[in-house]
């Protein structure tokens, strides 16, 4: 491979914004790493094809957190570590540890519909591509998870 190719300035673009995003995905630093770092090792690999996609930062955001998944549902009989205990990246990203908390609590699906529209500023239709549904799945994913994360910021009446 060569660099002029694109790879290595594609790579030093968009890396730390996808790691960031993986973090938040699965809630674990060093398994986010190594998930990236093993997504962006098949885009290499693949580079050919994957600089044709509209957003090849997603497949690669998708192989990482697909390979994350694959990762923890095998070694799923070890006993996980409580919430309080995962490591709490991306504080530098997303600002506050309160919110990547409540994004913990969503459903991975939904954490992924915030991420890739959000973070990663993917439009509707490019986050229904990324993670294989359709656009109204991601329209009411989104709706859900942000009625959610308002209702557990919302402030007590009388605090």
């Amino acid at each position: 491979m060569h660099d002029s190719d694109g790879f290595t300035a594609f790579y030093d673009q968009r890396r730390d914004e996808v790691f960031a995003a993986v973090v938040v995905s699965v809630g674990n630093r060093q398994l986010a790493a190594e998930a990236v770092d093993e997504a962006f090792t098949r885009a290499a690999e693949r580079w050919a094809q994957v600089r044709q996609l509209d957003r090849p930062a997603g497949w690669v955001y998708r192989v990482a957190v697909n390979w994350a998944t694959s990762w923890r549902r095998k070694w799923s009989r070890r006993p996980t570590l409580p919430i309080e205990q995962l490591d709490r990246p991306g504080q530098d990203v997303l600002g506050s540890v309160t919110l990547l908390e409540q994004l913990g609590d969503l459903p991975v699906l939904q954490r992924q519909m915030l991420i890739l529209r959000f973070v990663l500023g993917y439009s509707v239709p490019e986050t229904a591509e990324v993670l294989g549904v359709a656009p109204g799945t991601v329209k009411s994913g989104v709706h859900r998870a942000r009625q959610h994360l308002r209702e557990v910021t919302e402030v007590p009446d009388g605090a």
